[in-house]
């Protein structure tokens, strides 16, 4: 019965034992196999590439290539990691390191160094801006493929816009187009949507463009994505005129205070609106001159509805019997004028029918439209020039009475009617 038990315990103890030592054995395989293989990679992964250290003038150059080879300074040859020692093997010997990695930066220390050796890691070709600096044939290559990309890109979005703006003109202008009829009864609305989307449609597409172009230069698209928001709150916060802008943009296209087309005075400028957007407007105006002003800027709005204005010239003659003359010289004078200044005349001048007034007084007339505050035109070219024609002929204008009216054209559109024109 002794026996039995002692050599039962001496079991037991036995697969005990065995069984904890088969445990601890197998937990230390795992680590091994697990955490220590993923350590060694890890490491082997960051201390491959290529290392510099500034010495006063020189340079110590260390290449550690993924294949266990080295290159220092020229010299080659094979190296190792065991823990956190850096083995380095050539024809001269084997000499071993301890390291340190921190980020971008390998220190060695130990062996037959008197001090520690504080490297910087090189960035490879295409994981900093230093590719462009970089010449081999592989570097190369990878500039080659990036500018193509690059290029790519910009002509990709320039043919993008070109497709939007073809397709939203067939839409809107073309006779078969779903908004021709739209676009009949309200040109200058739809004209001011298409400006708008199409200003819309290019700061999305350069903007995406813009993304992929960093990309390829190695910023993160993803951040940089994400990082529009936080531009757009810099920009809000830093640029308040930018905003005032848009706001105001945006109520002059909602309220229609005017429409791309329309002639307007924007104090102290006069044009028609080419072009109307969230951020500016641009006027072209007599001289053919772009004007663009911001709309923060845009305080008062004077819109010509009909644009431009008439002006009416009343000549007096001394008889019924001289109004043929009259009217031929008058109409001479007044085309002269136009030519000469066709910028400023927008309507060639036209003759009224001659006018007769129950106190014996008659008037020879003309009407043409000028662009406005542009009354100068009439002031000092075209009546003096009235004056001195009728002069030379020999026709007595009573009392010098050379009269100009100037109403703008919707007044004669909508609240009289435009007197007859006549040929001379």
């Amino acid at each position: 019965m002794y026996a039995f038990t002692s050599r039962t315990i001496r079991i037991v103890i036995f697969l005990t034992v065995g069984n904890l030592l088969g445990v601890g054995l197998c937990r230390a395989e795992l680590k091994q196999t697990i955490l220590g293989r993923e350590q060694e990679r890890a490491v082997l992964a960051a201390l491959k590439g290529e290392w510099i250290y500034n010495i006063g003038g020189a340079k110590i150059r260390l290449r550690l290539a993924g294949d266990g080879g080295f290159n220092l300074n020229g010299k080659q040859g094979r190296y190792l990691v065991r823990g956190t020692t850096l083995a380095l093997k050539s024809d001269g010997g084997e000499a071993g390191y301890e390291f340190e990695l921190r980020g971008s930066e390998l220190t060695l220390s130990g062996g037959d160094l008197s001090q520690p050796l504080k490297f910087s890691k090189l960035p490879g070709v295409g994981e900093s801006g230093n590719w462009l600096l970089e010449f081999s044939v592989k570097s190369l290559q990878v500039k080659l493929s990036k500018i193509l990309i690059i290029g790519i890109v910009v002509i990709v979005c320039r043919v993008l816009l070109f497709a939007f703006r073809a397709s939203m003109h067939l839409v809107i202008y073309s006779d078969w187009g779903p908004l021709r009829f739209v676009y009949r009864f309200n040109k200058n609305r739809i004209m001011t949507i298409y400006s708008l989307v199409i200003n819309i449609a290019k700061y999305v597409v350069y903007l995406l463009a813009l993304g992929f172009a960093l990309s390829e230069l190695g910023v993160n698209y993803t951040a940089y994505l994400a990082s529009l928001s936080v531009i757009g709150l810099a920009i809000g916060f830093g640029s308040q005129g930018l905003v005032q802008d848009m706001v105001t943009g945006f109520f002059v296209i909602f309220e229609e205070q005017y429409n791309v087309g329309d002639m307007v005075e924007i104090p102290p400028h006069v044009g028609i609106v080419e072009e109307l957007g969230l951020r500016m407007t641009r006027l072209r105006n007599y001289l053919g001159q772009r004007v663009v002003i911001p709309n923060r800027n845009i305080a008062a709005i004077g819109n010509f509805i009909k644009g431009a204005q008439e002006v009416e010239v009343h000549v007096a003659i001394a008889g019924e019997e001289l109004a043929g003359e009259a009217r031929s010289l008058l109409k001479q004078v007044s085309n002269e004028v136009a030519r000469q200044f066709s910028g400023i005349v927008v309507a060639p001048p036209k003759l009224l029918e001659a006018a007769a007034l129950s106190t014996g007084e008659h008037f020879v007339r003309l009407y043409l439209a000028i662009w406005p505050q542009q009354q100068w035109v009439i002031e000092q070219q075209l009546l003096p020039r009235i004056r001195e024609a009728f002069s030379r002929k020999a026709i007595e204008i009573p009392n010098d009475r050379v009269i100009a009216f100037y109403h703008p054209r919707e007044e004669i559109a909508g609240g009289r009617k435009r007197p007859k024109a006549t040929s001379a």
